[in-house]
C-alpha cells in the first residue's frame, strides 16, 4: 500500500468517525441539560403545582357562581412549602427512572454504611454549620440590609411544625443530597471534572437556587453550606454523610432548642427558621 492510499484510508476513516463523535456530543449535551434541569425542576414545579390547585379552586367557586377568594399570604406561603415538597419527590422520582435507562443509578444514589470516621467527620461538620451559618448569615444581612431569610416557621402552632418536619427534614435533606450531590456529582465526573471544581460549581449552584426563594444573605450561606456537603460527597464517595449533616442542620430547632434550658446564652447557636 502507497502513502497516498495510506492517506486516503486514514482520512476514510477519520470521516467516517465524525458522524459518531458528532452523535455523542449531542447526547452529552442533551443529558447535560436534562441533569440541569432536574436540580432546579423542585422550585419551578412548585410553583406550578400552586397555580394549578388555585386555577383550580378558583375555577370550582366560578362554577358553583360565589365570588372568586384568593388565599392569604400565609396560606399562600403554606401552599408553597407542601407544593415544594410534592416537587422534590416527584423530580427525585423522574430522576431514578431517568437514570436507570442510562445505567447512571447506582452512581446517583449512592448511600453507603456510614464509617466510624465519617460519622464522627459529620457531627464535627454539623457543629460547624450550625454556629458558623447563623453567624455569617447575620453579618451578610447587616452587610446587604436584606432579610436573613424569607421563611419564618411558628413552633407554637401544630401545622407549622408538621410543615417544617416534612418539608425540612424529611424531604430536602434526602432530595437535595441526590439531586445536588449525586446527580450532579455524576454528571460532573462523567464529564471527566476534579473534585475542586465539581465542589466549587456544585456549591454555586446549590447556593443560587436558595436566593430566589430565601434571599441572597440566606443563598450565600448555602454556598457555604453546599461546599462543605459536597467535600463530604466526594471525601467518603457516599451521600449519607452529607445527607446527615444536613438532616441534623435543618432539624436543629428540635435537636437544639430543649438544650438552651441550660446552655450558657453564649453557647446558644443561632437560628435560620
Amino acid at each position: 500500500m502507497g502513502m497516498s492510499e495510506i492517506g486516503s484510508s486514514s482520512a476514510t476513516i477519520k470521516s467516517s468517525d465524525i458522524p459518531g463523535h458528532r452523535l455523542a456530543v449531542a447526547t452529552n449535551r442533551r443529558d447535560g441539560i436534562v441533569v440541569l434541569v432536574l436540580v432546579l425542576a423542585p422550585i419551578g414545579l412548585a410553583i406550578s403545582l400552586v397555580v394549578a390547585g388555585l386555577a383550580a379552586v378558583a375555577g370550582w367557586q366560578m362554577l358553583r357562581g360565589v365570588p372568586v377568594a384568593l388565599p392569604s399570604r400565609a396560606s399562600l406561603q403554606f401552599y408553597g412549602l407542601l407544593a415544594y415538597a410534592a416537587g422534590s419527590w416527584i423530580d427525585v422520582a423522574v430522576a431514578w427512572l431517568w437514570s436507570s435507562r442510562r445505567s447512571w443509578r447506582g452512581d446517583i444514589f449512592l448511600f453507603r454504611r456510614l464509617s466510624w470516621s465519617a460519622l464522627a467527620t459529620s457531627i464535627v461538620a454539623f457543629l460547624l454549620a450550625v454556629y458558623g451559618a447563623p453567624a455569617m448569615l447575620h453579618g451578610l444581612s447587616h452587610l446587604t440590609g436584606g432579610p436573613g431569610s424569607g421563611v419564618r416557621i411558628n413552633f407554637h402552632d401544630a401545622q407549622s411544625v408538621a410543615v417544617y418536619l416534612l418539608l425540612f427534614v424529611v424531604t430536602t435533606p434526602l432530595s437535595e443530597e441526590i439531586l445536588y450531590r449525586g446527580l450532579l456529582v455524576a454528571w460532573f465526573r462523567r464529564l471527566g471534572w476534579r473534585d475542586s471544581a465539581i465542589c466549587l460549581a456544585g456549591s454555586l449552584i446549590f447556593g443560587a437556587n436558595h436566593v430566589l426563594p430565601l434571599g441572597f444573605a440566606f443563598g450565600a450561606v448555602m454556598v457555604v453550606f453546599g461546599g462543605l456537603l459536597f467535600t463530604m460527597r466526594l471525601r467518603y464517595d457516599s451521600l449519607a454523610p452529607a445527607w446527615l449533616v444536613h438532616l441534623l442542620f435543618n432539624a436543629q430547632p428540635f435537636l437544639l432548642l430543649p438544650l438552651t434550658t441550660w446552655l450558657p446564652p453564649a453557647w446558644h447557636p443561632g437560628s435560620l427558621s
